[in-house]
């Protein structure tokens, strides 16, 4: 009898993670591969998720080819937003039985509240809102950068560098911070300009624990994007409320992503009086996804 594997991925700009589960809901095994984020690149997004399937199946004593078994996957990658990197990704060959592609955020919104009501705001390398409220999901920013993802990693890292060359010039004050940003490439400008003008978001993003350090040590400057990096955050909080049926009655909201804690002492108090713990990760999210679906498939072929 063939039995079925579920397979969830968490894909973004920096990596992507892997955990594979049986019918009965056990872990087989979880592994961590490169960045999927296929507006970027739907070519190094597939390699990257393959890459650490393989290395879980392979512990696992699974392998693909196997007909003993139906793979199921659910996907939630960064880029889902662009429709032609959609469809070019989900074009490509592959040996699933069932697949579903939706964002990072949705499958880190229904991981981190089990399948229940609630939003999450993530703030990583990239920066979005989202919330699903009776079965319906709907996002606020995460548009891609560097036209948004206000607050994120790679846009403290862009103001950063913004400030650094303003300094350079002549148009900015000196701080410990852009002397830094500055040192960090060897105090060298032809060399600073030359990486700005081609570094993508998570390379601005390398940028982001110079300010997140100087802010501990209250250096005026990194302060001041830390809290304009907070405000960012508190305004995608205000539409979540907004597009909620009762926003007199918030929904709980997870807070993550590795720039999260540092931005946290910084929110306004009504966004941190609703933080929860998130109860799982977006990987865990995928699955419960796959899963609903490959379900809902099986209650039809039952009428």
């Amino acid at each position: 009898m063939t039995q079925n594997i579920f397979i969830g991925v968490d894909g973004g700009g920096t990596k992507s993670k892997v955990r594979v589960e049986n019918e009965a809901g056990e872990l087989l095994g979880q592994a961590l591969g490169g960045p999927a984020n296929i507006r970027l690149s739907t070519k190094k997004s597939w390699e990257s998720i393959h890459h650490a399937l393989q290395q879980v199946l392979h512990d696992a004593g699974l392998a693909l080819e196997d007909q003993r078994y139906h793979y199921h996957i659910g996907l939630g990658l960064a880029g889902c937003e662009v429709i032609e990197a959609v469809n070019e990704f989900l074009s490509a060959t592959h040996p699933f039985k069932t697949i579903q592609l939706t964002s990072d955020a949705h499958v880190a919104c229904v991981g981190a509240h089990q399948s229940e009501n609630g939003s999450i705001i993530i703030v990583g390398t990239g920066t979005i809102g989202y919330q699903v409220e009776n079965g319906k999901g709907v996002r606020v920013g995460g548009w891609g950068f560097p036209h948004d993802d206000e607050g994120s990693g790679a846009w403290l890292g862009l103001e950063a560098a913004r400030n650094t060359f303003q300094w350079l010039d002549h148009r900015a004050e000196k701080s410990p911070l852009v002397e830094d940003i500055f040192a960090f490439f060897d105090n060298d400008t032809e060399k600073f300009a030359s990486w700005a003008n081609s570094a993508n978001s998570s390379e601005f993003g390398r940028l982001a624990p110079l300010v997140i350090n100087h802010a501990q040590q209250e250096e005026i400057a990194a302060v001041r994007l830390m809290k304009k990096a907070a405000h960012a955050v508190d305004r995608i909080n205000s539409a979540l409320l907004k597009l909620q049926t009762h926003p007199e009655k918030p929904l709980p909201c997870c807070l993550f992503g590795g720039i999260a804690p540092f931005l946290e002492p910084w929110l306004s108090e009504d966004l941190r009086s609703r933080i929860v713990p998130r109860r799982a990760d977006a990987n865990v999210g995928a699955i419960l996804m796959i899963r609903d679906i490959v379900a809902m498939k099986s209650k039809k072929k039952c009428y």
